[in-house]
């Protein structure tokens, strides 16, 4: 039996495994890795806000639980969030968020995934909800509510 977990262990730290490291293998294998989202930045949809790092990460939070996304994973001093739940897309999709702070005045957002149309999706979401929440465009109208024959009371 001993025999079979060192065979285990060899193979799973061993050949393409090697590239990334034993570390990045076991965290793929449980289900934390962000390599796939972090190769996949250089095709992300990206926008520089003129706000400072931690207000940008604090108004992305507050667009992220208003558009009811699931924040699978987040790390705020690595500059990054990875969302799941997007509507229109596979529950399971992943799409990464990040930050990158090019100086004390300005944010890059940059958003990936495998998913391009999730990757649209949530940009287009995120990008106007951080639009509202710096001022760069008015909040979006409360839809007007309608009351139906049976709310009226006589």
């Amino acid at each position: 039996m001993k025999k079979y977990l060192i065979l285990l262990t060899i193979f799973l730290c061993g050949g393409c495994a090697t590239v990334d490291g034993p570390g990045e293998a076991l965290k793929k294998i449980w289900g934390s890795s962000t390599k796939s989202l972090e190769d996949a930045r250089a095709e992300a949809i990206a926008k520089t806000y003129y706000s400072p790092y931690w207000d940008v990460i604090k108004g992305a939070k507050q667009v992220v639980v208003k558009k009811g996304y699931q924040l699978f994973k987040e790390d705020e001093v690595k500059g990054y969030f990875v969302l799941m739940g997007i509507k229109g897309s596979v529950n399971t999709t992943e799409v990464g968020v990040f930050f990158v702070e090019e100086n004390d005045h300005q944010t890059r957002v940059e958003i990936s995934s495998l998913s391009s149309n999730a990757k649209r999706i949530v940009s287009r979401n995120l990008f106007h909800g951080l639009d509202i929440v710096f001022g760069l465009v008015p909040p979006d109208p409360e839809p007007e509510i309608i009351p139906s024959d049976t709310d009226q009371r006589k």
